[in-house]
């Protein structure tokens, strides 16, 4: 995108020196032209007015384009974020599912290896002794 920038700032600069060089072309072409004063002064007048259209045409078609551009880049960054903003919220699901899942098993293994670990329950002691049945 940076690179089409670039061509469209290079094309409108070349088009840009192309005008006034034609324009000061078409100037010295009538000041050196056979010509009686009020002829001269006609044709350079034309010459001028043309150039200045031209220059406003130009002035009003970069206008509008650059207008596009604008409106196409913002779209396309409002895109961007939104496709992001979705990525993210899905991933911040996804941690949130395993933080969960892992601490789910991370208590799990606790409580298992509490059970394994505790001493036997104590058998009831009797006090009888073998001598004492008959």
């Amino acid at each position: 995108m940076n690179k089409n920038n670039q061509c469209e700032h290079t094309l409108a600069n070349g088009i840009t020196y192309l005008l006034i060089g034609g324009g000061i072309g078409a100037t010295l072409a009538l000041l050196f032209a056979p010509k009686r004063g009020s002829e001269l002064r006609h044709d350079i007048a034309d010459v001028s007015r043309k150039g200045y259209d031209a220059t406003l045409e130009k002035a009003s078609s970069l206008q509008h384009r650059s207008a596009d551009l604008l409106r196409s880049t913002k779209e396309e960054v409002t895109n961007l974020y939104n496709l992001a903003s979705n990525k993210l919220g899905h991933a911040a699901e996804v941690a949130e599912d395993v933080a969960l899942a892992a601490t789910g098993t991370l208590a799990n293994s606790i409580d298992r290896m509490q059970n394994e670990s505790a001493p036997p329950p104590k058998q009831p002691v009797n006090s009888r002794k073998g001598s004492d049945i008959v």
